[in-house]
Formats: C-alpha cells, structure tokens, sequence
C-alpha cells in the first residue's frame, strides 16, 4: 500500500519534467525562429531552415510548429506576452499610483521602440500583412492587444474620462509609439537633429494622458 503514492509521485515527476523539456524547446525554437526574421526576413524563414540553424532535425520543429502560420502566431503571442510581463514588473513599482503606472508603460514602450530587434520584428510583420490575410490579422491582433492594455491603464489614471475619450486617447497614444518604431529606424545622423528627444516625448505622453 505505501508504495502506491511513491509509484504515483514519480510519474507525476516524469510528466512535470517532460512538459519543461516542452517548454524549453518551444522556447529555443521561437528565439532561433525570431532571429532569422529579424536579420534575414520572413522570405528566408521555414521550418527546415530552424531546424538547421538550431542543429536539430526538422521533424522536432514540426512536431510543435506544422508550418510557419502556427510559428508566426506563436511568435506574435510570444511577443506580447513578454511586453505584458515586461510592464507587470515596472507597474509593481506603484501599485497604488496609476498615473506612475502608465507613464513607465509609455517610458518602456518608447525605449523600446530603439531597439533595433523590436523595431524590425514589427517592419517584417506590417510588410508581411500587406499580402497576407493572417498576418494582418495577427497585426491587428496586436493593435488591439496595445489599445486594450493603455485604456486598462488611461482609465485607472483618468477614471472620469468616458469611453469614448478613453478610445480616442489611447488611440493618440498608440499612434505616437508606431510613429517612434519608424523614426527611430532612421539614420543617426537624421536623429542627430533632435535634443533630448526622450524627454519631449515623455512630456508629449503625460499632455494626452492629462488634457
């Protein structure tokens, strides 16, 4: 009779270690898989070539991802997943202070926006979503991701605004970021032109969010 539990907790301990193998993988996959689309583009991005760039064989990468659809969609999802766990970090800095909270949401978003990385993962997908009827989905997935998210934070900041007000801020707010991702994909000598820009685009956040 005692050995039943022993014989049971040891299965579980199988499938628990099993299932973070899983995890792992899906992980190295979508990270091998993000670095071709951002240094090469979403043309020279497939299954096969994954599996060669991790020196794997093509049938572990399929065994999770059947074809670069299921991929994209779980590398969009991988994608905002991390930005909500990014800023659940900077909110618990103020937990009882929303405006805070949403300017460190606007603070981690224009930073961002700098990186090269996260700049060209969003160029691959807007240039893939004008041919393609599930990347455009998956582009307007994330807009409503992005809108949801800043009028979650706008109306704890500005409780009195209705929700059309709230709508047509977080609207401003969002487009002000999307500007940033391409200007920021300038030259530095263009960007050379503009002092302290983070300051006045902090400043331009905080007058859209109290106007």
């Amino acid at each position: 009779m005692k050995s039943a539990p022993k014989a049971i907790a040891l299965s579980q301990s199988k499938i628990t270690g099993s299932q973070e193998r899983s995890q792992r993988r899906i992980k190295e996959i979508l990270q091998s898989a993000q670095h071709i689309l951002v240094t090469e583009g979403f043309h020279c991005l497939s299954l096969r070539k994954i599996a060669q760039h991790m020196g794997i064989s093509n049938g572990n990468v399929t065994y999770y991802f059947a074809n670069k659809e299921v991929l994209l969609k779980a590398l969009i999802e991988d994608r905002l997943t991390r930005y909500d766990e990014e800023f659940e970090k900077e909110a618990a800095k103020f937990p009882h202070a929303p405006d805070k909270r949403i300017s460190a949401y606007f603070h981690y978003l224009i930073a961002d926006a700098q990186v090269q990385e996260s700049r060209s993962f969003f160029y691959q997908l807007w240039g893939l979503s004008i041919h393609s009827s599930i990347a455009a989905e998956l582009r307007d997935h994330v807009y409503h991701h992005f809108l949801s998210q800043v009028m979650i934070q706008l109306e704890a900041a500005r409780p009195e605004l209705n929700q059309q007000e709230l709508l047509n801020r977080s609207f401003l707010l969002m487009s002000l970021i999307e500007g940033l991702n391409v200007i920021f994909g300038s030259s530095k000598k263009f960007l050379a032109q503009f002092d302290d820009i983070e300051s006045i685009l902090a400043g331009q956040v905080l007058d859209i969010i109290n106007r």
